[in-house]
């Protein structure tokens, strides 16, 4: 292993001293971390690569003579351990032997399992709507957590999971806002947001009330704006909770 903690000025010089051999698949684990948390911080910590999220570590990675060490923490060995079983371990690492190949698929499923549990813990925001914005890229996931922070803030008594495969908010079991991501950007969507009366929501197609804008960068989300329609959305529901008990109708629920 490379051990000088002050050898190396960057994960590029790391992987450079590395033997030649060995040195693609350095680049493919560094790659691998960066796609499964982009807003991690990069670095060497104890003379080997080294990622952080918000201040607290992600992982780390170290070549040795007959295996790669790898380093996410011991929570992150815990939660895999059944994926893990076959490789040799110790407390927080595991060595991936270098004649075998790696399994990136397994070091991209760690690292967003430690992505989640980095988030800063006073957002409230439930760990699978964390882990949803966290697999977006790296544009995509500052509009998901925009949305998710405002939309916490203006709803801050509902219920949020995810529902359909993508962040829902709901209100004593009506679904209210949420948001997904299609090919031109995030789509955020409001159940009864036909009945807004905002221009800049867009109706659906006709058949039940929701309207929604699609946002191309966080930038463009207006914070003002989106508190008004949530309250509007508190005001203004209607019943989807009881669409199937009445084949399809919908009814408007007496505002609030």
């Amino acid at each position: 292993m490379n051990s000088s903690a002050n050898k190396f000025k960057d994960v590029a010089s790391y992987i450079a001293s590395a033997p030649k051999a060995v040195q693609k698949t350095l680049k493919q684990i560094q790659a691998t971390v960066r796609k499964a948390s982009p807003e991690a911080v990069e670095g060497i910590a104890y003379g080997m690569p080294a990622y952080k999220l918000n201040g607290k570590p992600l992982a780390y990675f170290a070549v040795f003579e007959h295996h790669i060490g790898f380093y996410a923490t011991p929570n992150a060995h815990t939660a895999f351990k059944k994926e893990l079983a076959k490789y040799k371990q110790g407390k927080g690492s595991v060595q991936f032997p270098i004649d075998q190949p790696i399994p990136l698929a397994l070091i991209e499923k760690m690292v967003k399992f430690n992505a989640v549990g980095n988030q800063p813990k006073q957002t409230g925001i439930p760990k699978e709507i964390l882990a949803y914005n966290n697999r977006q890229s790296k544009g995509d996931k500052l509009i998901c957590d925009k949305l998710a922070k405002e939309i916490d803030r203006g709803l801050s008594k509902a219920e949020r999971k995810i529902w359909h495969a993508h962040p829902v908010w709901f209100l004593d079991g009506n679904p209210i806002v949420g948001y997904s991501k299609l090919k031109d950007g995030v789509r955020l969507m409001f159940w009864s947001g036909a009945s807004f009366g905002v221009k800049e929501l867009i109706p659906g197609t006709g058949k039940f009330k929701d309207a929604s804008v699609t946002y191309a960068s966080a930038d463009k989300i207006r914070a003002n704006d989106l508190a008004r329609w949530l309250k509007k959305a508190k005001d203004i529901q209607w019943d989807y909770k009881n669409i199937v008990k009445r084949k399809g109708k919908l009814i408007r629920m007496a505002q609030k």
